[in-house]
């Protein structure tokens, strides 16, 4: 899933409510899929795409309404800020039509690559080392995603690819993010990610337009409410607490759209689904788990 880069801030060590935070953001961004997935039985996906830009726009907009936020819109980096924005806007597209097609927690498990995406593009983007222990991991991880797809048999289909290819744009967005950490406020982040979505979904939908129910309009605004909660909560892990603190437990999400699934849809993952998110989500933790040990050591050194 999307993280924001530690921008130059003031960050406060607290690590409980960090994590207390990151729990929150998981609930608000599993609440957000499960609700987007309910919409697409009856509506385009591009309309709940659209709603789901819209209305976080809708609720971004109030915090930057004070004299000390609304400077934090001026940027001399709109250009990236719009490409880091548009690799999201793909990653949602490719994702919520994702959980139209396939179950929610295999949908959920796909995407969760995206870690391993961004540490296989870290060296050649970020000029980052990548050593033998994270691309064996990433390899490992990448085996994962085989079991869950099991080629050759009848849940290898081109549906299953739709949240690979979010993964990827996540992945670009990642690093996008990590690029712009060094030079913008996360709450500037934070603003063109809501704007530049709601602009280019507000392009597409009339092309999809679709009446809506009044119960289908609420659950669009939930759906747009918990995207601005979950992001928001995001930024707010990662100022209260270090990065390899607080990421692990964005996998809780996937404990959650195993729920969900059960609970909404009647869908409950067979073991091999469940061993190869155990596998992806193995990888990313170690992953998580060798940069912090670098990071701790590149501290010590200084």
């Amino acid at each position: 899933m999307p993280t924001p880069g530690s921008a130059p801030h003031a960050r406060r060590h607290r690590p409980q409510l960090g994590i207390l935070m990151m729990l929150g953001t998981v609930a608000c961004l599993s609440v957000m899929e499960a609700g987007a997935k309910y919409l697409t039985q009856t509506q385009p996906y591009e309309m709940v795409v659209w709603g789901r830009y819209v209305f976080h726009f809708a609720f971004t907009v109030p915090i930057f309404l004070t004299p000390t936020t609304v400077r934090l819109v001026f940027t001399r980096h709109l250009r990236m800020h719009t490409l880091r924005s548009l690799f999201l806007v793909g990653g949602t597209f490719s994702g919520i039509g994702a959980l139209s097609l396939l179950p929610l927690a295999e949908a959920t498990a796909l995407i969760f690559t995206a870690p391993l995406i961004v540490t296989l593009l870290s060296p050649l983007i970020l000029k980052e080392s990548v050593g033998w222990r994270r691309r064996a991991a990433i390899a490992v991880g990448f085996l994962g995603v085989l079991i869950i797809l099991r080629p050759g048999t009848e849940f290898m289909k081109i549906a299953a690819l739709l949240p690979l290819l979010a993964s990827l744009f996540y992945a670009c967005y990642q690093v996008a993010t990590r690029l712009l950490s060094f030079v913008d406020h996360p709450l500037t982040l934070f603003f063109y990610t809501s704007l530049v979505g709601a602009v280019v979904t507000s392009l597409i939908v009339p092309f999809y337009w679709s009446s809506l129910t009044r119960q289908e309009w609420l659950i669009l605004v939930g759906v747009g409410f918990m995207g601005f909660a979950g992001q928001y909560l995001l930024i707010k892990a990662f100022q209260y607490a270090e990065a390899s603190t607080v990421a692990p437990f964005i996998y809780a999400q996937l404990l959650l759209a195993v729920f969900f699934g059960w609970w909404i849809f009647d869908e409950l993952p067979d073991i091999w689904v469940l061993l190869g998110a155990a596998v992806v989500i193995g990888s990313g933790m170690y992953i998580w788990w060798r940069e912090a040990q670098r990071a701790r050591a590149a501290a010590e050194d200084q």
